[in-house]
């Protein structure tokens, strides 16, 4: 008798730019938000998650996004930091959750607030998202 496989618990970072792409509430951040619920409720499995990196061809500014935030937890809890996070900036500063003005006095508070590797990224989010379960 063969046993059928487990489903997988969680979000792969491969899995994550075409998820974002996908139109609705919470276009091109929410995926995001649930690599960190699974990365937070899953600790044996972060390798998993992150360590195969992007598809060929993600865009640079999505790339960015995923990266930041796999790079704070990386930091945040003592994993080593995959090669591609490192190679992943946005061309431009822009936020994980679209529609916030960095120039406008809440964006300023959120980018004094960051992370160092937000700064590195060019992408800001409130760290308290680090800790979405």
């Amino acid at each position: 008798m063969v046993e059928a496989l487990a489903p997988r618990r969680f979000v792969l970072v491969g899995e994550l730019p075409a998820a974002m792409s996908e139109p609705g509430r919470g276009q091109g951040y929410l995926p995001v938000i649930q690599l960190i619920k699974d990365w937070n409720n899953e600790p044996s499995c972060r390798g998993a998650m992150v360590d195969d990196g992007l598809p060929e061809g993600t865009d640079a500014s999505t790339a960015a996004k995923i990266a930041v935030v796999v790079h704070a937890l990386c930091d945040r809890d003592g994993h080593r930091v995959p090669r591609w996070v490192l190679d992943s900036r946005a061309p431009d500063e822009t936020t994980l959750v679209p529609g916030v003005d960095l120039q406008s006095g809440f964006g300023r508070r959120m980018r004094d607030a960051a992370a160092p590797v937000c700064r590195y990224h060019r992408v800001y989010f409130s760290v308290e998202n680090l800790d979405s379960t």
